[in-house]
């Protein structure tokens, strides 16, 4: 008796090492494609990832999820440890020129406008260990990775569908390519073929200021956070006793986590820290370790700007990130695009 010939396994390019990146690699690795993620920087996890506190654990920004989200349910099914530590305490949260209501819709979506729900926002260990998890999942699973190389192009063949990938000048050949960048990157990549970028091109970035820092002291009792309508500053009081270094305890140290969200660059800085200055008397002769970013990338796009993650589909091509249209925001996005956009090439 004659077997059908075996199904050659699918090769995916996955382009962009940040949550959205390796939870589509994940995915595909799980669904028997050989998959090869490509990462311009010299690590995994996006900017996430990037640590230099010391002993602290101190966060590149506030990075949110939903206790039963996307990004749990990927964690869970990985086998991490519990990754969400103590709910975050929403009812001592302080509004200024709004009510608690505004204020919590404005945490749960990092915007201006538009609602969001629930989320603990104080994942045990960092972010960073939980970056870890999903990088450890990949390994195991088989995605080779490729740090530090960028890719410049995806190519297509005579019937506009993925041949490779161009990486330095070389061509790394592929069945099929998962965009998991930001859209200007991603337009960028897409220059050499005939397909349109209109969606693309019509992302516009919310930029904004932040300020990270860890504090020997209480500055901000008896409060879990202010947000403030007039200025955009919005600062969470994010200690648990995983993140503090040996000199401290939650009873005498802060780690503090603040941005403003109407405006970047110095300007942004200054409001915040003209808020702290104003809110937690004292704040800046406590510091223990502080990073302040003038300009950060929060949203790609604003949310009625997201685009069809299924797109480019018949060229093989998927789209992953808090810019593609989905129904989650922030990090709990980033997972369900990446897994999305995986699932759509295999089935395809």
């Amino acid at each position: 008796m004659r077997h059908p010939p075996k199904r050659p396994q699918v090769r995916v390019a996955v382009i962009g090492g940040g949550i959205a990146g390796l939870s589509a690699a994940v995915q595909l690795a799980t669904d028997g494609a050989a998959v090869t993620l490509f990462e311009s920087g010299e690590t995994l996890g996006g900017r996430v990832r990037l640590q230099d506190s010391g002993d602290w654990v101190l966060d590149p920004g506030l990075h949110l999820m939903r206790r039963r989200g996307p990004f749990q349910q990927l964690l869970r099914r990985l086998g991490a440890p519990r990754v969400l530590g103590k709910r975050w305490d929403a009812a001592r949260l302080f509004p200024i020129g709004t009510d608690s209501t505004r204020a919590r819709e404005v945490i749960s979506s990092m915007r201006l406008s538009g609602d969001g729900e629930e989320r603990s926002i104080l994942p045990a260990g960092g972010w960073s260990s939980i970056v870890d998890r999903l990088i450890l999942g990949a390994r195991e699973l088989g995605v080779e990775v490729v740090v530090g190389r960028d890719v410049e192009a995806v190519l297509l063949n005579g019937e506009n569908r993925v041949r490779a990938v161009s990486v330095e000048g070389e061509e790394f050949a592929c069945d099929a390519v998962v965009l998991a960048v930001p859209p200007k990157v991603a337009t960028s990549l897409l220059a050499r073929t005939n397909l349109t970028t209109v969606a693309l091109d019509g992302c516009t970035e919310h930029r904004v200021s932040a300020i990270d820092a860890a504090l020997i002291g209480k500055p901000m009792g008896p409060y879990s956070g202010y947000w403030d309508e007039d200025s955009g500053v919005l600062v969470i009081d994010a200690t648990q006793p995983d993140r503090l270094g040996e000199r401290g305890s939650v009873e005498d140290c802060t780690i503090l986590h603040a941005v403003c969200l109407k405006t970047d660059g110095e300007e942004g800085l200054n409001s915040i820290k003209t808020f702290l200055d104003s809110r937690c008397s004292g704040w800046r002769n406590m510091v223990a370790a502080r990073r302040s970013s003038a300009s950060i990338m929060l949203h790609p796009c604003r949310e009625e700007e997201r685009v069809d993650g299924e797109l480019y589909l018949q060229n093989r091509i998927a789209l992953a990130g808090t810019h593609v249209a989905n129904s989650h925001q922030l990090s709990d996005a980033a997972v369900d695009s990446g897994r999305k956009a995986a699932k759509a090439l295999m089935r395809d």
